[in-house]
């Protein structure tokens, strides 16, 4: 393992969808993998005694708090906290708050990877390079999700292990591209913006926010995306992991 320590960079960040894990080659609608779980917590929820509207009911009661939540969210970049959002449908249900067990729910829910999705063919060779050449690697994802539940896809697809920090818009409370959840993995990390590298697929979220925070961008752009730039300006445009490494080392040349 080199020694970062005289190195020009000493973390590299990333994001998860569409620039870890592949999400090509999804088998079905995301509607129909949400129903799938929401179903895990209404038989939950009526083995626990509760009476439940009918299921096309509660479902669609579900999206739209779920809707409202995420709209309001954009409006200044908070994070959508799942558990939260949880809670406010099941009391909209007519649940009591006093005898809800949100982390009971969260877990009949049964986040697991979504069928179709794996990861990129390099993503584990090149973390395995950079953990070996003594990066620091970080995640951070807008999802709305607690970090535990993401946890369930990284384990599977053997990424966990890999990751030094990892954080979510659910926990943190602020989604890319407001600076704060950057700075809050760099501050797990302790290193500085601009001894940091991050990743991702999406210009106006994850360049825009790296951009803002002072962290050198590089945009993900694999085959089966085609997003527009709308005047965010990366530093390097990769179309698979494996062209990072030389971008870091061309770094590493100009320290």
């Amino acid at each position: 393992m080199n020694n970062r320590h005289n190195q020009r960079i000493k973390a590299v960040l990333f994001d998860m969808d569409d620039t870890l894990i592949d999400w090509s080659g999804v088998k079905e609608e995301m509607t129909a993998v949400e129903t799938r779980h929401l179903r895990n917590v209404y038989r939950y929820l009526i083995t626990q005694g509760y009476t439940l509207p009918p299921f096309d009911n509660f479902r669609a009661k579900f999206h739209d708090t779920l809707f409202r939540a995420w709209t309001e969210a954009k409006k200044n970049w908070k994070g959508v906290s799942f558990p939260q959002t949880m809670r406010d449908f099941l009391l909209g249900c007519g649940l009591e708050a006093a005898h809800l067990d949100i982390e009971a729910v969260l877990r009949a829910y049964n986040w697991s990877p979504v069928p179709g999705v794996v990861p990129f063919d390099d993503t584990l060779p090149v973390l395995e390079q950079l953990k070996n050449e003594g990066y620091k690697i970080g995640l951070i994802t807008n999802a709305m999700q607690p970090m535990w539940m993401r946890d369930v896809e990284l384990q599977a697809y053997g990424i966990l292990s890999y990751l030094d920090v990892r954080l979510t818009s659910g926990d943190v409370g602020y989604m890319k591209p407001t600076p704060f959840i950057y700075w809050q993995a760099l501050e797990q990390l302790n290193v500085q913006p601009e001894e940091s590298v991050f990743v991702g697929d999406r210009p106006a979220n994850d360049i825009a926010g790296a951009n803002d925070a002072g962290l050198i961008r590089v945009l993900m752009s694999p085959p089966h995306l085609d997003r527009e730039l709308n005047g965010v300006r990366p530093n390097y445009t990769i179309s698979n992991l494996t062209e990072l490494l030389p971008i870091l080392a061309e770094l590493e040349g100009e320290a």
